[in-house]
């Protein structure tokens, strides 16, 4: 029972007291006959005895009364209370829907413009060595592939995390898990990885021999974004490291960058968010993040940021493959 009900539950029990007090007494005066005056009214007019009720009877409404008022007190406070709660539930989806508007916006700005580039590169270049008139020399046309072939890549790279990204959504992304050398593949992403030479050598690596059940494929395009958001958003100084329990894999992608604000660290992981934006570095996709953490969670990982020692850290995590060493797999792969 509320505080409410309780006062005027006490209040109700003292007025039907007190009103039942009155009549109480008339009838005792009445009966025994010690006044007269009473005892004669009461005989020659039975109606008194009803109209001796009548102190009680008001004490009874006054009661239900307040009980029906005190229901109704409440009734309104939580009907107020869920009006309340309803409009900043309202508000906070209405301010995520602008902010959700607002990045797709920008989403779309970028990456066109991101897609564009490399487009307007290859075409160019590609366009200069079929030129009959051009008089590009045997090593200018080599560089001139070069550049070619990474911008292509780069390219491939950014629709793939598009397709991933819309896969996901309708929930059909494609994951073929096998028993994976992880070392072996990050040592790919980094040979590979769409950057200068300076940058790829700009990685400190502490690499220990890691099986996991992971698909190759998806965990190479999780590296590659994991080193190159690393480049483009964080400090020079960069590591990888890779560490072996009896219960899990751990990658761990580290930076000596500023590093993200704790309320932004979750929602960076969000669509269509970019990390470098307000830093002034250029922008991109703002997707890698989001595949990346998507991917590990079908393969049955997970990927999370922290912020420890000066340092960023994006740390990768997949069950391990019990008993075996990336040795006892390569060995086992050559049978």
């Amino acid at each position: 029972m509320t505080l409410t009900r309780k006062t005027i539950a006490r209040w109700g029990i003292l007025g039907f007291l007190f009103g039942g007090l009155f009549p109480a007494i008339g009838w005792v005066v009445a009966m025994s006959g010690t006044d007269a005056g009473v005892s004669g009214a009461h005989s020659e007019q039975p109606v008194l005895w009803i109209v001796d009720l009548a102190p009680l009877v008001l004490a009874l409404a006054a009661m239900w009364i307040g009980f029906e008022h005190a229901k109704l007190s409440i009734a309104l406070a939580d009907t107020d209370r869920k009006v309340r709660e309803r409009t900043a539930e309202l508000r906070d989806s209405n301010q995520r829907l602008e902010r959700l508007i607002s990045s797709k916006d920008q989403f779309l700005a970028t990456v066109s413009h991101e897609l564009r580039t490399p487009l307007t590169v290859v075409s160019g270049f590609a366009q200069e060595l079929v030129d009959e008139q051009s008089d590009v020399s045997g090593p200018e046309a080599l560089e001139l592939l070069a550049i070619i072939a990474e911008q292509s890549r780069e390219l491939g790279f950014i629709i793939e995390d598009l397709l991933v990204a819309a896969r996901a959504d309708v929930g059909v992304v494609a994951i073929s898990k096998e028993e994976t050398d992880v070392v072996e593949e990050l040592r790919m992403v980094i040979a590979g990885c769409v950057c200068s030479r300076e940058d790829r050598a700009s990685f400190e690596l502490d690499l220990n021999s890691a099986v996991a059940d992971v698909d190759p494929t998806r965990l190479r395009q999780i590296l590659r974004n994991l080193m190159t958001n690393a480049i483009r958003y964080g400090g020079s100084n960069r590591r990888v490291e890779t560490r072996s329990t009896d219960d899990a894999v751990t990658i761990r992608v580290c930076d000596d960058g500023t590093g993200i604000p704790e309320e932004n660290r979750e929602r960076m992981f969000e669509p269509y968010q970019s990390s470098g934006a307000a830093e002034g570095v250029r922008d991109s996709v703002g997707l890698g993040l989001t595949v990346s953490r998507k991917l590990a969670r079908l393969m049955g990982g997970d990927l999370t940021y922290s912020y420890e020692n000066e340092n960023s850290i994006f740390e990768l995590t997949f069950p391990h493959v019990a008993a075996r060493t990336s040795e006892q797999f390569a060995n086992s792969a050559t049978h």
